[in-house]
């Protein structure tokens, strides 16, 4: 195990295989992840855990916002926007501007051929993995299955905008996936719950040895839409605005503060519902919508 940059380690395999990156801690108080990930920083540097082959990259991303408790550092800016090539190539200002740039000289010279964010949600919901080919995609299929989420979210269409590490990896012809643990309060979202996940996806690709366990009972969603809030004053419906919550045609999401109403004009799952009124911006989406594949 070497520590090759700010928080960033290499382990090396005797035996060729695939360069595989696991990322932890994009939000710095998403605890979870960055409880297993350090969990498993410190068992390859013991030798508890060693690389079978093929070689392993682990990045502690925004280890400053988890030195401060917060889920970013100065000035509120969100590291998983800042892997846009525009970002990318100005000069940095801040400190997650500056860190997404070493994440990405890491990445480069590692040339990964995977690579898996590690998250967990602040609101309530169910865990889900997200990728940016469309979910038919065998090589991250290849990942996802080691995963013991029962939802794959595709974004072929990069409906975000190309601005979070996933996207930065896929848009460079490498498995990018980011992957919701669950909501942050639940009590099974643990450090030793998410290190397990991240162990079985390194058995899966040959990293770690021994047997990987296989979770195919999956329902695949693509997204295909949203719905961008129009007026002010906007609030949901009681019941209504869950992530990942299936929706029939006609369903009533909500209301402005006129009375003008907002319903589905088709069957859809909700995804990323902005439930918190600061986040709710006339122009800007008020929920992305999906479908089953």
């Amino acid at each position: 195990m070497e520590l090759i940059g700010d928080r960033i380690w290499r382990a090396n395999g005797a035996r060729p295989g695939k360069n595989v990156c696991i990322v932890f801690g994009t939000h710095g108080n998403e605890r979870s992840p960055i409880d297993a990930g350090l969990a498993l920083v410190a068992a390859l540097e013991s030798g508890a855990r060693a690389v079978d082959a093929g070689s392993l990259l682990l990045i502690h991303a925004n280890w400053k916002g988890t030195e401060d408790g917060e889920r970013w550092s100065e000035g509120g800016v969100d590291l998983n926007r800042c892997f846009h090539v525009d970002v990318l190539a100005r000069e940095p200002a801040l400190f997650e501007e500056t860190r997404a740039r070493e994440i990405v000289t890491a990445l480069e010279a590692f040339d990964p051929s995977v690579v898996v964010d590690f998250h967990c949600t602040v609101e309530p919901g169910e865990k889900f993995a997200m990728h940016h080919p469309s979910v038919l995609d065998p090589a991250h299929r290849e990942v996802t299955r080691r995963l013991t989420t029962g939802v794959i979210l595709g974004d072929p269409s990069l409906a975000f905008g190309a601005v979070s590490l996933d996207e930065w990896a896929s848009t460079r012809g490498k498995v990018g996936i980011c992957y919701e643990t669950g909501w942050m309060s639940d009590p099974s979202n643990t450090g030793e719950a998410v290190l397990a996940e991240m162990e079985n996806v390194l058995r899966g690709l040959g990293v770690l040895e021994g047997d990987a366990i296989a979770y195919d009972d999956k329902r695949f969603l693509e997204l295909d839409g949203r719905i961008e809030c129009a007026g002010d004053g906007f609030a949901w419906e009681d019941g209504v605005g869950q992530n990942l919550q299936e929706c029939a045609a006609g369903t009533r999401l909500g209301a402005y503060a006129d009375g003008t109403a907002v319903e589905l004009e088709a069957d859809a799952t909700l995804i990323f519902p902005k439930k918190r009124p600061e986040m709710v911006e006339r122009g800007k989406p008020l929920v992305y919508l999906a479908s089953r594949r």
